[in-house]
């Protein structure tokens, strides 16, 4: 157990508190060379903070080299010379990550908060409000209420040509609920598979439960499925529409090479995780892979989150039969973790149409803040740019820079310019190398002079350095 006195730190963020709290044990030599941090979750637990907090600690002193991280293991004390006590009193802590001073923080995959539709949510809620009355203050039904399933379905046949049973649909508060309990429905001898690179959160859901899980490589049509069989996994998450971060959209042939591949044996599942599909630009969303699995291999996912905004914390996930038979006897005693109020207001919400024309609204919104963002990286004169690739779907681009500067050089630059990216290797369990020099740049909420400047800030990186 590794525990401090939070309450002494004053004014200084938790994060920052807690960082040089490790840090200075690290350099003062009482956590040694090889020490074994406890999890996140642990840290979390004895220090009554967030997880979130806890990783933003790890994060920066892995960035500079004071901790390593070992793949399936955890984090470890790196090799540093320890710092005498004579020295305690001229120590110096520098000013580490505080989101509100960034100029501009290209790391910020959320919602746009400006343009959540405020009048149309108020005016549900009030007729939420008005029309229920004992509904709002009962427990839910433990699969979430039935009137939100029913449009969920609904909404999926319009927009992805999804034919679903209401009761095949599980609501929950946040994805990471829905697999605490997806994970115990499934084969208990299972491996499970990420993507890699790929979505962090995935990895740190498998590893905080505790269960075996593996990386499996990506190529230009999706999951490789080299890797993947060589992997062993047998339960594989994986986002088809739209990769986050590389933006790879599964090629046909390879779903149906994935389709098949569960085929092969009882206890293969996919995960299809579709968040971010609903933000593609040319074209209408490509088929999922739930509504061309005739084998009912496949586990669909999906949230609000990012579509509306992460505060409605109400995330779904729709089963197949055999899995569903077997949730409703093992969880039908659990409560629905979602707000019942939200649940009738989002049901609402989709039954009036508004929220597809919120998503056309964001989705016009996104394209344009995407045009301008690359049309300013193509004009810098300062940025090494070799290939830039995105836009036609998604929040995010990624630029390819000609540079001898590391990853970790090239974060740091942008600190010190008040900008926060993140690079592609960020996202990598494996591989680091393949994708050094990769910028991953979400779009901001920006205007056109802001983002110009952005840019430019970005570029002087290349130049000081």
């Amino acid at each position: 157990m590794v525990r401090y006195d939070l309450e002494k730190r004053g004014q200084v963020p938790l994060y920052e508190y807690l960082y040089q709290c490790l840090k200075e044990d690290i350099q003062r030599g009482r956590l040694l060379a090889g020490t074994k941090l406890p999890s996140k979750r642990e840290m979390a637990r004895d220090n009554g903070v967030s997880v979130r907090t806890v990783m933003n600690a790890y994060d920066q002193l892995l960035v500079e080299g004071y901790l390593v991280s070992r793949e399936k293991s955890g984090y470890f004390v790196a090799d540093v010379e320890a710092v005498s006590e004579g020295c305690r009193q001229v120590m110096v802590y520098p000013v580490v990550y505080e989101e509100e001073q960034w100029f501009a923080d290209f790391t910020a995959n959320q919602v746009v908060y400006s343009q959540f539709p405020f009048a149309t949510w108020r005016k549900v809620m009030r007729e939420v409000l008005s029309r229920y009355d004992s509904q709002l203050v009962r427990r839910a039904h433990f699969l979430g209420i039935r009137e939100l399933r029913q449009a969920i379905a609904d909404y999926l046949y319009r927009s992805r040509s999804m034919t679903v049973s209401p009761e095949c649909i599980v609501i929950g508060a946040g994805i990471e609920y829905l697999y605490s309990r997806l994970i115990r429905i499934l084969p208990k001898n299972a491996v499970y598979g990420a993507e890699n690179p790929g979505y962090r959160k995935i990895p740190q859901i498998f590893e905080e439960s505790g269960f075996p899980w593996t990386y499996v490589d990506m190529d230009e049509n999706g999951v490789s499925m080299d890797s993947l069989r060589e992997s062993g996994a047998s339960i594989l998450h994986v986002s088809p529409e739209h990769h986050y971060p590389l933006g790879t959209v599964m090629s046909a042939a390879r779903r149906q090479e994935l389709l098949a591949w569960a085929r092969e044996k009882p206890d293969r599942y996919i995960i299809e995780d579709d968040y971010d599909s609903e933000f593609r630009y040319h074209s209408r969303p490509i088929a999922p892979l739930q509504s061309m699995d005739r084998n009912h291999r496949v586990i669909y996912m999906n949230t609000f989150s990012k579509t509306l905004a992460p505060s409605v914390r109400i995330s779904y996930m729709i089963l197949p039969e055999k899995l569903m038979t077997r949730y409703v006897q093992r969880a039908n005693f659990y409560s629905n973790s979602a707000s019942s109020c939200e649940q009738y207001a989002l049901a609402r919400f989709l039954e009036g149409g508004y929220f597809e024309r919120h998503l056309s609204r964001m989705r016009k919104y996104y394209q344009k803040k995407g045009a301008l963002l690359m049309g300013m990286i193509k004009q810098s004169s300062l940025l090494p740019v070799t290939e830039i690739r995105g836009g036609k779907s998604g929040t995010h681009v990624l630029v390819k820079v000609d540079t001898s500067l590391t990853d970790t050089e090239i974060k740091w630059g942008a600190r010190q310019q008040g900008i926060c990216i993140f690079c592609l290797s960020e996202f990598c369990g494996k591989d680091k190398e393949r994708y050094q020099g990769v910028l991953v740049l979400n779009f901001c909420d920006m205007d056109e002079r802001e983002i110009q400047e952005a840019v430019k800030r970005l570029g002087n990186v290349f130049v000081e350095w």
